[in-house]
């Protein structure tokens, strides 16, 4: 990241020159873009095992029940203020609710972008040197992006966020090269493009400076600060500026994380999770691991490195930092700079969201994805001399014929642990089966009788795990999936019906049967009995979607009663029946279900059975 104007590339080997209308024909740049797009396609493989999960339906029935207003952008879910991921979601909902292939594709062509883009800056920052192959690789097809970019909800955050940096990386470069400062307004612009994604956004102007500070500067480090803070104080300022800003906002809006933004972290997590996430998760990750997966969520598998590859990484990891330190003066910074990244914006932010829970979560790859990007640059500015920096090795290497056959055996050693880590881990998801469900579950609706109540269970495990409470029940997960909006409101909350019916664990509507609690005459009496023209039964419950009042009658004719639950009246039309059964859902919390009659006498309406409760499927 030099601050003087570029300089001729210093090769590996002898390639072609540098000249602006052969770049895109040169040897380098065509084996990295076939990297490129071999990773992009064995992404998209991935993708096709993969599904929505989760967070996805929350995201999407959110986004098809909220209107495009701040309050729904901006509000803060599990710790993340993500309003351009919720943008995007609202959009796509609005297009084509849940279709995979549109949020997948976007995804992938996010990611695409990101690693041709990724190219593109190792060229320019280091020239068309064979070298630059090695941490393109070490980025394109990073075990640590897979999972993240095959879990939608998670790509939302951590694809954008990897696209941001390597665009304001490339501005940054341009800046300081230039000194123009229309490319310090694109360098702001692609910061806040990761902010609006994910809240690790606000730690991009930090990277930029301490590297600018690293690579832009000479002398020591800590004079080097001081000297790029004189050098370029409106770029730091404006950056520093959209931090603030991004800052206020998270902490303005932390009211509307119900309980599940930030907090202290347990003091019992806090060691595992630092050492589940920095001491196998990311060096395995970032050498072409973890090769083995487990246990299996319904994301998809966790971290689980065999020892002997944990020891192996660290191992490779150390020659690494001790070859690179060896060989270049300013090496120490690179690696310097991604130790304190790995614990600031990756550690720090898991133990205050995740911390309070439990430890296995730093056996999550998607919790430094973004890392994997970061140690290919760091890799790269360890090894590679910056084009015009003036800053030659501390020692030759070894004649060519050891050193770039080193660097093609590690990148080839790389290349094929990185794709039995990405097939392994392709076998723990389970997309076909969400798939299916939500295939039967569209077309049941599509098909829904205009007489029939859909009353809500909880969904399976596999497609929104239960101890999302109310959300994870079908009444919130499916709507998206409906045709019209009148469907949709009809799976939110069911109308009066005499024909309930309830999704399967196959995503099938059939027929329920109330189980709860009940009053039926006393013996030798066929009818409930009303005193003061009312029939009562206690049946506390918070209400909603899931439950309902029933009644069993005998009319001969139409009869109107009024059925009260809570602070709650309904207006219950029962049709003349010798064996009537007629079901009223309860929006509002209460104790007690009333059934006033009126004048009814029981010769003109026989209430047999008065219920209360949830809903099973029928046998």
């Amino acid at each position: 990241m030099s601050a003087g104007p570029a300089a001729p590339p210093v090769s590996d080997a002898p390639v072609a020159a540098d000249a602006p209308r052969r770049r895109w024909t040169h040897p380098v740049v065509l084996v990295g873009a076939l990297l490129v797009l071999v990773s992009v396609a064995g992404k998209a493989w991935v993708l096709r095992q993969a599904y929505f999960v989760e967070d996805d339906f929350l995201f999407a029935s959110e986004a098809a029940g909220s209107a495009f207003q701040w309050d729904h952008l901006t509000r803060v879910h599990k710790g993340h203020l993500m309003p351009g991921a919720f943008a995007l979601v609202w959009v796509q909902t609005r297009l084509a609710a849940l279709h995979w292939g549109l949020a997948a594709g976007t995804m992938l062509a996010l990611q695409a972008a990101a690693s041709g883009l990724f190219l593109r800056l190792l060229t320019a920052a280091f020239g068309l040197r064979w070298g630059v192959l090695v941490p393109l690789a070490v980025y394109v097809a990073a075990p640590l992006t897979v999972p993240v970019l095959s879990w939608w909800s998670a790509a939302l955050n951590a694809v954008p966020l990897q696209l941001a940096l390597v665009l304001a990386l490339l501005a940054l470069l341009r800046y300081l090269r230039t000194g123009v400062f229309r490319y310090a307004w694109l360098t702001a612009a692609a910061v806040a493009l990761g902010m609006a994604f994910s809240v690790k956004g606000m730690f991009l102007p930090p990277l930029l400076f301490v590297l600018a500070a690293a690579y832009a500067q000479r002398g020591r480090w800590y004079r080097a600060i001081g000297a790029e803070l004189r050098a370029r104080p409106r770029l730091w300022l404006l950056l520093s500026g959209l931090t603030a800003g991004h800052l206020a906002l998270y902490l303005a809006r932390q009211h509307t994380a119900e309980g599940q933004g930030a907090g202290l972290p347990e003091p019992g997590a806090v060691g595992e999770i630092t050492s589940l996430l920095l001491g196998r998760t990311f060096p395995t990750g970032v050498l072409g691991g973890p090769l083995t997966w487990g246990p299996v969520t319904p994301s998809g598998g966790l971290a689980n490195p065999p020892e002997l590859a944990v020891a192996g990484a660290w191992a490779v990891l150390a020659v690494l930092v001790a070859l690179s330190l060896w060989h270049r003066p300013r090496a120490w910074r690179a690696w310097g700079i991604l130790a304190g990244y790995l614990i600031v914006a990756d550690l720090v932010p898991l133990l205050l969201a995740r911390g309070r829970y439990f430890g296995l979560v730093g056996a999550e790859p998607r919790y430094v994805a973004d890392a994997a990007l970061v140690f290919a640059v760091c890799l790269a500015l360890a090894y590679l001399p910056l084009r015009g920096a003036g800053d030659p090795p501390r020692r030759p290497w070894p004649h060519r014929a050891i050193a770039a056959p080193a660097a093609a055996l590690f990148t080839l050693g790389y290349l094929a642990a990185a794709t039995v880590s990405i097939h392994g881990y392709a076998a723990t998801l389970s997309g076909d089966r969400v798939r299916a469900y939500v295939a039967e579950a569209r077309a049941a609706l599509a098909e829904l009788p205009d007489d029939a109540g859909v009353f809500a269970l909880p969904v399976p495990e596999h497609v929104v795990l239960s101890w999302n409470g109310p959300r994870a029940l079908s009444s919130y997960v499916l709507p998206p999936l409906a045709d019209d909006p009148e469907t949709a409101a009809r799976l939110r909350q069911p109308a009066q019906t005499g024909r309930p019916l309830v999704f399967d664990p196959e995503g099938r509507l059939v027929p329920a049967e109330l189980t709860g609690v009940s009053a039926r005459p006393e013996d030798g009496e066929r009818c409930l009995r009303p005193v003061d023209g009312l029939i009562s039964l206690e049946a506390p419950s918070y209400g909603g979607p899931a439950v309902a009042a029933a009644i069993r009658y005998r009319a001969p004719e139409d009869a109107w009663v009024n059925l009260g639950y809570g602070d709650q009246w309904q207006a219950v039309g029962l049709a003349a029946d010798d064996d009537g059964e007629w079901f009223v859902p309860v929006a509002l919390p209460g104790g007690q279900v009333v059934v006033d009659v009126g004048g009814l006498g029981t010769d003109e309406l026989c209430v047999r059975e008065l219920a209360f409760g949830g809903f099973t499927p029928a046998e």
